[in-house]
């Protein structure tokens, strides 16, 4: 038996995406604060137990809340944030590579071959139903998943090769293992797949298609060995395995329990890796949703002092353990906390072809709300017919109704709207007494 595995993550590297890839590595290596944190205060509330003789382990609670501050911090200090517009032919190649994956998902049994070897000798043939190859193979999991260092507006497949995962992003395929990632890009990732004649001895998954059956122990001719009393038929099931490699140490073998769901995949990655791959500063102009332009934000802006991660860490441990004395011992009364705001981020499906030309990616923070210009005040008669309504992320507001017009002003994410009239996919709206303007539909949503 041959094991079949990938070689060294840290050795699969990109040369467009090195620098983003040594940020990533770096902030995965970094110590996680909710951990840390979590430790320290079940450690502080078993001394405080043992100095106490007892009643002070009550303290031990502090733990929980002072993980969900390390955590908080964690999402700060060890992530970093990829974000994608997809237009044009990006956009097609790739929803055409996501497709191709719910295909291969859509599977009722995928495995991972972890080893194989070819069957030399008679015995060895008879004994195993008259194979010519044996494998070791475990069943593995294909999902949409990111590392938990990067936070991003698409939602990549990941596939599990064993202890690696393989996350198919827009413009690279990261490669994780354990706390490392690798990089390949998609014209360096070689993707082969073939049909694959299978004697199953397990259970035969349900969309399964059985071809032929053989013995458990046949003879030369092919017929059942007498002298075997437990001799019993075999199916024989059609798969399909996809073999991918690269020069930089990629090397991993998966079957899937139907044929004829690989080609969409390669296909995809086969059209992402011949995409240009330019990788420019600024974005291109917003589209049809009008949502508002971000710009990239260098790596060292977004690191916390270490003032600040102190007086967090005081905060966590320390203040929160008298805190939790007060609720859990005041009589049964329960005091309302507010939990720390976490980041969500929300993948576009599709992007209007009016808009398509293509894709760019960028390391940015979320947009800072600006201020909203003035400009003629809106009738009073308006006011009152208008409805309510709020903004579902930072959006341009606009002279006109269209991306032609004039921006007026940039309206933060979650903002009250007044909706004065509407025309196609825009609306006239109301930000406040003095400012009004066009944004569009899609932009906005009931309260």
């Amino acid at each position: 038996m041959i094991e079949i595995e990938s070689g060294d993550v840290m050795h699969m590297r990109d040369g467009s995406f090195s620098e983003l890839l040594d940020e990533i590595n770096s902030k995965a290596k970094q110590t996680r604060m909710s951990v840390a944190f979590f430790w320290a205060a079940l450690a502080s509330g078993v001394m405080a137990g043992l100095a106490s003789g007892g009643p002070g382990l009550f303290f031990c609670v502090a733990a929980l809340p002072a993980a969900g501050v390390g955590k908080w911090l964690d999402s700060y200090r060890r992530t970093s944030v990829l974000y994608y517009d997809l237009e044009g032919d990006a956009e097609a190649a790739y929803r055409r590579l996501v497709e191709g994956f719910d295909d291969l998902l859509g599977c009722a049994t995928k495995w991972h071959i972890e080893a194989g070897g070819a069957v030399q000798n008679l015995t060895a043939w008879k004994r195993n139903a008259g194979a010519s190859h044996l494998v070791n193979r475990k069943v593995t999991t294909l999902a949409y998943d990111l590392p938990a260092v990067i936070k991003s507006n698409v939602t990549p497949p990941a596939l599990h090769v064993g202890k690696q995962i393989m996350f198919f992003l827009p413009d690279i395929v990261l490669i994780q293992d354990g706390s490392r990632i690798g990089a390949v890009n998609y014209a360096d990732l070689n993707v082969r797949w073939q049909n694959s004649r299978f004697i199953e001895t397990e259970r035969v998954p349900p969309d399964a298609r059985i071809v032929d059956h053989t013995w458990k122990h046949p003879n030369k001719s092919g017929g059942p060995d007498r002298r075997f009393r437990d001799n019993r038929q075999i199916p024989i099931c059609l798969y399909e395995a996809m073999y991918l490699t690269s020069n930089s140490g990629v090397n991993e073998l998966v079957e899937f329990s139907r044929t004829e769901v690989v080609a969409a995949f390669v296909d995809g990655c086969r059209k992402v890796g011949a995409l240009p791959r330019e990788r420019t500063v600024a974005l291109p102009s917003a589209p049809t949703n009008d949502a508002v332009d971000i710009a990239p934000v260098a790596a060292n802006e977004r690191k916390r002092s270490p003032l600040k991660i102190a007086v967090l860490t005081i905060l966590g441990v320390f203040v929160g353990i008298p805190l939790l004395a007060f609720v859990f011992g005041s009589d049964g009364k329960q005091a309302d906390t507010e939990s720390p705001a976490t980041l969500s981020v929300e993948a576009s499906d599709t992007v209007p072809a009016a808009e398509k030309s293509a894709f760019t990616i960028e390391e940015v923070r979320p947009p800072v709300a600006q201020e909203l210009v003035q400009s003629e005040p809106v009738a009073k008669e308006e006011a009152e017919q208008a409805t309510i309504r709020h903004t579902k992320t930072a959006v341009n507001l606009r002279e006109g109704p269209g991306t032609k017009f004039a921006v007026i002003a940039v309206v933060p994410e979650g903002i009250d709207v007044s909706v004065l009239e509407s025309k196609g996919a825009w609306s006239r709206v109301r930000v406040n007494e003095n400012t009004a303007g066009w944004m569009a539909n899609s932009t906005i949503a009931e309260r």
